[in-house]
């Protein structure tokens, strides 16, 4: 039998919902438990695909430790940790590059190296501290690639589509990769740096496309086409790894 939370309140159905891996059922407070377990073994079969799925993408979310990883323009890379003091001389050159940088490629794969100074050592951090200065480094990092990324893309869909917004913003959301107000104001969440370029795309068009409406009518999604004929895919691409494009520190290391 699947183990599961209860949720009650003066909702009049059963849902279910799974999340990290765990069923939560939101009941009526009328509902007995007996009922609800004949509800649970029904869905048995979905519930165990998605508790699956869940555990399998759960070790893609970065924790921001060494060794970990984390989606950059689309491709997974690994978290290098290097600590260096800059009155080494053997540690020059790599003190005249950015604090965070992406190393060549080898065998297919990169390191995302974030340079701290040895004095973060010297404090002698525990492994949830250190991952919190980590995670400063590399939101530095994104939005810095964000300015460099997303400007650029947003003025050249603008000119295509000759749709303008009045200002653009860039920060981190913790539910959406951008928005649109009635101001004709957008914003996009840095965090895009983590998905590939053509999907960055699809959310700067999306969003200009609210310029026009802003709602997802049918005549706005048919607008989104007229620029962005691959929406679909896209759309399918964030809904696929969602799960990996979450960050989040450990809470028990």
């Amino acid at each position: 039998m699947i183990e599961y939370q209860v949720v009650r309140s003066r909702r009049k159905t059963l849902s279910l919902q799974v999340k990290r891996g765990h069923v939560v059922v939101r009941a009526p407070y009328h509902v007995d438990e007996k009922f609800i377990n004949l509800f649970i073994q029904k869905k048995e079969a979905w519930l165990k695909a998605k508790i699956t799925e869940q555990n399998q993408t759960v070790d893609l979310c970065c924790n921001f430790t060494q060794g970990s990883q984390l989606f950059l323009f689309g491709q997974l890379v690994s978290l290098n940790i290097i600590f260096t003091d800059s009155d080494e001389a053997a540690n020059k050159q790599i003190q005249q590059q950015p604090d965070v940088f992406l190393s060549n490629v080898v065998n297919g794969q990169q390191d995302l190296n974030i340079v701290l100074p040895t004095r973060i050592q010297h404090k002698q951090l525990n492994e949830l501290q250190l991952s919190a200065v980590v995670k400063k480094h590399i939101e530095r990092y994104f939005k810095q690639q964000a300015q460099n990324i997303l400007l650029p893309k947003v003025d050249y869909y603008a000119k295509l589509t000759q749709l303008n917004p009045t200002a653009i913003k860039i920060r981190q959301y913790r539910a959406r990769w951008g928005s649109c107000n009635n101001k004709g104001e957008l914003s996009f969440n840095y965090l895009l740096m983590m998905v590939p370029a053509q999907v960055i795309d699809y959310v700067v068009v999306h969003e200009l496309c609210h310029l026009r409406f802003l709602n997802h009518s049918t005549y706005f999604w048919h607008l989104v086409a007229q620029y962005f004929p691959d929406y679909l895919e896209a759309k399918m691409w964030l809904k696929s790894n969602q799960s990996a494009l979450h960050w989040h520190l450990p809470t028990n290391l």
